[in-house]
């Protein structure tokens, strides 16, 4: 039985998902959350980063819910979640998040880092278009 690896959104608990079938989903085996599939972006916290982006290929959006660019950004990164499967989208709110925002230097939002298992690989500063976004995938997440 194949397996992929989820972590949970809310505790940070990795969790072995096996495929699902028509209707059924997956729910956190310590905390009992919903596991929200790849396909959607998931929101991150100070306490919850760290775990998450360990394991897999991430673009974190590190945003804040009064910033235009970073509205105008969301709908791309929504649908890039949608058709790259094997790229995960976390979201992190900078002003709830202070901790995180600082460690990574965030002078300006939106800004994209991408990660592949944990280490940084690049970033993407400001609302990019789709294709600029697909770039800097291939570009640093291979």
């Amino acid at each position: 039985m194949d397996a992929n690896v989820i972590r949970c959104p809310t505790c940070g608990q990795a969790n072995r998902v096996p495929p699902l079938g028509s209707g059924k989903s997956a729910v956190c085996g310590k905390c009992k959350s919903p596991l929200i599939p790849s396909g959607h972006p998931i929101d991150v916290t100070d306490a919850t980063f760290r775990p998450t982006i360990a394991s897999g290929r991430f673009i974190v959006d590190f945003w804040a819910p009064w910033c235009g660019p970073c509205r105008q950004v969301a709908p791309v990164l929504e649908q890039i979640a949608k058709e790259q499967p094997g790229v995960r989208i976390a979201k992190l709110n900078v002003d709830d998040n202070p901790r995180t925002s600082s460690d990574f230097g965030v002078q300006g939002i939106p800004l994209l880092v991408f990660f592949k298992d944990g280490r940084e690989e690049g970033r993407l500063t400001g609302a990019h278009p789709k294709t600029n976004i697909e770039a800097a995938i291939r570009r640093f997440l291979g």
